[in-house]
């Protein structure tokens, strides 16, 4: 099966304590269909307010939350280091991403 592998053009923080946001900012072509997984590559520099952040993925236009597997919880960003690659699945009932897991 072909993962497709999309590169992270930056990485941005926002709000802060609970609230948090990391927001993983891919190429403005990035359209994820349903049911498919993808690898994104964190290549871009990772902010030092990262740990215990929520997590999002964003094309620019639209922003979709990471979710654990079946619990429904955010993902919250821990380590979240350069060169790692983190394999999600999109969903879109509501429009978000299921996270998988993380190499690197």
């Amino acid at each position: 099966m072909f993962i497709q592998r999309v590169t992270a053009e930056s990485i941005a923080v926002s709000g802060t304590g609970s609230t948090a946001v990391t927001t993983i900012t891919v190429p403005s072509t990035f359209e994820p269909a349903a049911g498919t997984p993808y690898d994104i590559l964190i290549s871009a520099q990772v902010p030092v307010a990262t740990d215990g952040t929520i997590l999002a993925v964003s094309n620019g236009t639209d922003t979709w939350n990471l979710y654990q597997g079946m619990t429904g919880n955010y993902v919250r960003s821990r380590q979240l280091g350069w060169r790692k690659v983190i394999r999600v699945v999109f969903f879109d009932d509501p429009a978000h991403f299921n996270f998988v897991g993380v190499r690197g």
